[in-house]
């Protein structure tokens, strides 16, 4: 699926109906800014304590990211076009020296009318990297 990022509202709140991977209970979410331009956010578990991820959404660190998603998944979602979809990434924060990473693998996609959502994974894993260095300016 080819489309422009859009975005959630901060505050809002997400429905993750089958949970995400390793965590099959956390199925509520909310998302909020961590940064006044809203580049990183934090996509925060109402079900279970202490579950928070940074995200952010792909394009502005890899602009020639084109994740594929499925038709199942699409009709799942009630995407009908692409602008209905919002796409971000898990952000791991370095332990050392080390930039932080995007994982492209795994994108949550949303359905910015509905909210509800899920974490893919796509299938060009030898392509598509969990752990993409990102390049803060």
């Amino acid at each position: 699926m080819d489309h422009q990022p859009t975005s959630v509202a901060d505050g809002a709140a997400l429905s993750f109906p089958d949970g995400i991977p390793g965590f099959p209970d956390a199925h509520g979410f909310v998302l909020q800014d961590l940064v006044e331009d809203g580049a990183f956010q934090l996509l925060a578990s109402t079900d279970v304590d202490g579950l928070e991820l940074v995200v952010a959404h792909p394009w502005p660190f890899f602009p020639e990211y084109t994740p594929e998603i499925g038709l199942e998944d699409q009709r799942e979602l009630g995407i009908d076009q692409p602008e209905d979809a919002v796409v971000f990434c898990a952000v791991t924060l370095p332990e050392d020296d080390g930039p932080p990473t995007m994982n492209l693998l795994g994108p949550f996609v949303v359905n910015r009318h509905t909210g509800i959502g899920r974490q893919l994974v796509l299938d060009d894993a030898e392509a598509t990297p969990v752990r993409a260095p990102l390049v803060l300016a």
